[in-house]
């Protein structure tokens, strides 16, 4: 049975995707937020997480990181001057936390089959695409979360990982669609040009929505 972890399942976004893992069979755990049938929920300790993954499982194929935390008061403009405990708050939820918890599971995903790490974010964080005049909060966070995956990205892909980077469409797309999308995005395989190696897609690092559209950084 493949295993998968999805860091926290509080949105109803999460719970329909958990739900879509645990449909196909994978042994679904999570390490925050509400109990879901289906799914083992993890101690809040990463140590003690771990562990449990270990007699569980034995190892981890996916990594689902669902972090995509917005704070109702990121709401001023460059022109209000910028809250920094909201900056701070919203990049403590949204980088600083993942990372961490990526550093504490990913030897148990180096002895996985899978070794798929899969992230959400958002165009309107893109530097290419956004046309916001707040939110600064929100797209700051994943601008770093942008570098961050870039970085393990050129990291671990030599050591046969591949990723998954995912706008769930938040308000635009229905939340059910929008999790059914993400779940075969993410355990699919995007295929290799003509059968040559050397043009492999997996090798490059693709950020899509919920329609399917690849979106620039």
């Amino acid at each position: 049975m493949k295993s998968v972890l999805i860091t926290k399942i509080t949105k109803p976004f999460d719970q329909k995707l958990a739900g879509a893992f645990v449909r196909e069979g994978y042994k679904v755990f999570t390490i925050g937020g509400h109990e879901a049938e289906g799914v083992t929920l993890l101690p809040d300790d990463f140590n003690t997480a771990r562990s449990t993954v270990i007699k569980e499982a034995g190892r981890l194929d996916l990594y689902v990181d669902v972090s995509d935390e917005r704070d109702a008061s990121d709401s001023f403009t460059i022109r209000d001057g910028l809250d920094e405990k909201v900056i701070c708050d919203v990049y403590e939820a949204n980088v600083l936390r993942p990372m961490a918890l990526l550093e504490a599971f990913l030897p148990l995903l180096d002895m996985g089959q899978g070794r798929r790490l899969c992230f959400l974010t958002s165009a309107g964080a893109s530097v290419n695409r956004t046309r916001e005049t707040s939110g600064y909060a929100y797209n700051l966070s994943k601008a770093a979360l942008h570098q961050f995956i870039q970085m393990i990205s050129n990291k671990l892909v030599p050591s046969g990982y591949t990723f998954r980077v995912y706008d769930p469409m938040h308000g635009e797309v229905p939340v059910e669609a929008a999790a059914e999308g993400a779940f075969n995005y993410f355990v699919r395989r995007r295929g290799t040009e003509g059968r040559n190696p050397l043009r492999d897609d997996e090798a490059r690092l693709v950020f899509r929505d919920a329609l399917g559209r690849e979106n620039a950084w």
